[in-house]
């Protein structure tokens, strides 16, 4: 596992490399300002003429469109940490970032979605062609189970990720199953289940705890610690996250 010197390390250095950037920081808390805001507007329009049909569609590329450059984004920081980088990329070719984009949602789809649909739909089958009712004791099994997938396939994902930021993005490296279990062997699987459950942790608990925070201050109000918390928390937990991924991979001396 990695060394608690190291951990220490790595983990100073993904905070401090997400905040020195602050134009890139902001650019990325704009994008994910305009997702939030954009996706709001969608709600408000109902089909009722060619021309809400064209404003609906407009929306939701929009909202694609962006959602992709973020991902991509995530993706870029952590291609660009393997091979060395110590500052954040720019938004520059947004073309890549938004083609990456697509890549990086094809492998959570495939390594993630498709195997958790499958999954739930599998328990449920299997409860009912065997009509067992297990009460609480088949809740408590089935988050144990939604637990240990979760961790299994983010690791799996992850290692694909990896291997795919050492081959310029190529998604058949992502595919390439031979190599992403060498990946996870190479960085170690210790390694992968820290990153894990590092990023559970920020993304699931400190995320919504400081949200639910900036919305509960006085007279500041829900909305306004809404946008607070989009433009300055989600950036620096995202890029904080995807910048430790990388770092894993990267020789320690």
């Amino acid at each position: 596992m990695v060394a608690n010197r190291k951990l220490k390390t790595i983990l100073k250095d993904a905070m401090v490399y997400a905040v020195s950037d602050w134009r890139n920081f902001l650019i990325l808390g704009l994008i994910l300002v305009l997702t939030d805001h954009v996706t709001d507007l969608n709600s408000v329009y109902t089909i009722g003429s060619i021309s809400d049909v064209l404003i609906i569609a407009s929306i939701v590329g929009v909202i694609t469109v962006l959602s992709f450059i973020e991902i991509g984004y995530g993706f870029r920081i952590v291609e660009e940490t393997v091979e060395g980088s110590t500052s954040p990329p720019g938004f520059h070719h947004p073309l890549n970032l938004f083609v990456h984009g697509i890549k990086e949602s094809l492998i959570l789809i495939v390594y993630f979605i498709l195997p958790l649909i499958l999954l739930i739909v599998g328990i449920f089958e299997f409860a009912t062609f065997t009509n067992l009712d297990l009460g609480l004791f088949m809740e408590y099994a089935l988050i144990i189970g939604l637990v240990i997938f979760f961790i299994c396939f983010n690791i799996m994902m992850q290692g694909a990720i990896l291997t795919m930021a050492h081959h310029d993005g190529s998604i058949r490296w992502g595919f390439n199953m031979p190599q992403v279990f060498e990946k996870i062997r190479k960085v170690g699987l210790k390694n992968m289940l820290l990153v894990t459950i590092i990023t559970g942790i920020v993304f699931y608990i400190v995320k919504q705890l400081i949200f639910n925070a900036l919305q509960g201050i006085p007279y500041l109000g829900s909305t306004v610690g809404q946008l607070i918390g989009t433009v300055l928390v989600a950036p620096f937990l995202m890029i904080f996250t995807t910048r430790l991924l990388g770092l894993i991979d990267v020789p320690y001396e």
